[in-house]
């Protein structure tokens, strides 16, 4: 009886905010951050003038200048502070929690559809996590939802194309260029879709029209940055082996661990099946579907032929595709009783593992305030000096000493930055590897010490050269 037909829709988005809210919230900044959030807070340092921005994002990034410029904004507001950096993310997934309430009422106004795909979406451990770091993946995440909803509502057969519809596709669009270059795989598939599955007529005229139109305008303003991109390189990215094709597909990270990897990639496999047996596949579906396989396909072969690309957060935005086939195939079930033991079951463990994760409290970035701290109350010195593993990177120290300086003076700590003259100091320096080798036994500034305190990624060295 809960799940009524006629029952209030908005009471399942009212509870995928509260769930929202409560576990993204409570862990905004319980980890410090770090190298990659450090570059970001680094480059969006509202100081620093809009050409340096542009430079640095160019010169430093894989990632079109929009994102960081919507920081630098928001920090001008605010006040520039490491413990704001992560929060635009939690208000892009504010509003990705409504675009996407708007997407599944596209697809079904099945009420027992809209509750799981709203509650799922709203307890993803992969979506949360990234709420909690300052990089663009989940503004990358909310801008792929704007593109979907307002193409979905440009396929509905009985809305007309009107000046306004296609003003807000082709901002959406251009918008989503300019976030991440993975875009291209969303815009790609539109066109795809649009020449194999659409009739050529006016309305699919319009359509490509606009999507070209965006793509070459994305293209005059960030020229700079598609001629850097090409030119990016990185040895940390991998194609993937063979694991990878069998029950991986990056299902492990999506949720959370191997056990609800496998738990969900079945699922979906599963769901795609009933809703092609039951002939519940319409255009909507077919179109998530070619953004699904193509989002694998094309970077696979792409890295194959040229340079891997593909890392899970690339691809951040297939995750609610994934959960809106899973909730319709279960909607879809003619035996309720078993309907309802699924839900429940997957609303239980998906409750379950954000749980345990926060009970278990597990660091995997950096303790810099932990550290600081501790140099603070030590009386061996309180002179220190930054330190990107071997110190031999003067970019990296700087990008690390943003940080460092902007802990001191938000905590108030007793510690002064080096100079020429100090002989007994700190180094305080980050070993993202936390093997502590660079700066033990080769960091340029590590002779003679005498006193080391280690915390993760982390360590303190004292200088002694009296």
């Amino acid at each position: 009886m809960f799940f009524k037909n006629n029952s209030n829709i908005y009471i399942p988005l009212f509870l995928s905010y509260l769930f929202f809210l409560a576990f993204s919230i409570y862990q905004i900044n319980f980890e410090n951050l770090w190298f990659d959030e450090l570059m970001t807070l680094w480059i969006t340092n509202p100081d620093l003038s809009n050409l340096d921005t542009f430079n640095k994002v160019i010169e430093y990034e894989n990632t079109p200048p929009l994102y960081f410029y919507i920081l630098k904004i928001f920090f001008k507001m605010f006040g520039y502070n490491y413990e704001l950096l992560r929060i635009p993310n939690l208000i892009f997934h504010f509003f990705s929690v409504f675009v996407f309430f708007q997407i599944v009422r596209k697809i079904s106004k099945n009420i027992i559809f809209i509750y799981l795909a709203m509650l799922l979406f709203s307890l993803n451990y992969f979506l949360i996590s990234y709420i909690q770091e300052g990089r663009v993946y989940i503004f990358f995440c909310f801008t792929s939802l704007l593109f979907i909803n307002v193409y979905l509502k440009l396929l509905e057969n009985h809305n007309e194309i009107t000046l306004f519809n296609i003003t807000s596709f082709f901002i959406v669009s251009l918008v989503l260029l300019n976030t991440f270059i993975f875009s291209f795989i969303l815009i790609g598939s539109t066109i795809f879709y649009e020449f194999f599955f659409k009739k050529k007529n006016t309305r699919y005229m319009i359509i490509n029209s606009v999507l070209i139109l965006s793509i070459i305008t994305s293209i005059i303003l960030n020229f700079e940055f598609y001629n850097s991109i090409f030119q990016f390189e990185t040895d940390t990215i991998k194609n993937p082996e063979l694991n990878f094709y069998l029950f991986n597909f990056f299902f492990k990270q999506f949720f959370g661990s191997k056990i609800m990897g496998y738990l969900f990639f079945l699922s979906f496999i599963i769901s795609v099946f009933i809703l092609f047996k039951k002939r519940e596949i319409n255009k909507n579906l077919v179109f998530l579907i070619l953004v699904i396989f193509f989002s694998y396909f094309l970077p696979i072969i792409y890295g194959f032929i040229f340079s891997p690309v593909l890392q899970d957060k690339y691809i951040i935005y297939i995750i609610p595709i994934i959960l809106i086939f899973i909730s319709l195939s279960i909607s879809k079930m003619n035996n309720l009783k078993l309907q309802k033991y699924i839900f429940l079951f997957l609303l239980t463990i998906s409750i379950s593992n954000l749980t345990l994760k926060i009970i278990k409290n597990e660091i995997d970035k950096p303790e810099f305030i932990k550290v600081l701290k501790e140099l603070d109350i030590q009386s061996k010195s309180n002179i220190y000096v930054a330190s990107f593993m071997d110190h031999k990177n003067d970019l990296y120290n700087q990008i690390v000493n943003n940080y460092v300086f902007q802990i001191i003076k938000k905590h108030n700590l007793n510690l002064k930055l080096k100079d020429k003259n100090d002989k007994n100091f700190w180094i305080v320096c980050y070993d993202p590897s936390n093997s502590y080798e660079y700066c033990l036994n080769k960091n340029e500034l590590s002779n003679n010490y005498s006193y080391e305190m280690r915390f993760y990624q982390t360590i303190a060295i004292l200088k002694d050269n009296n």
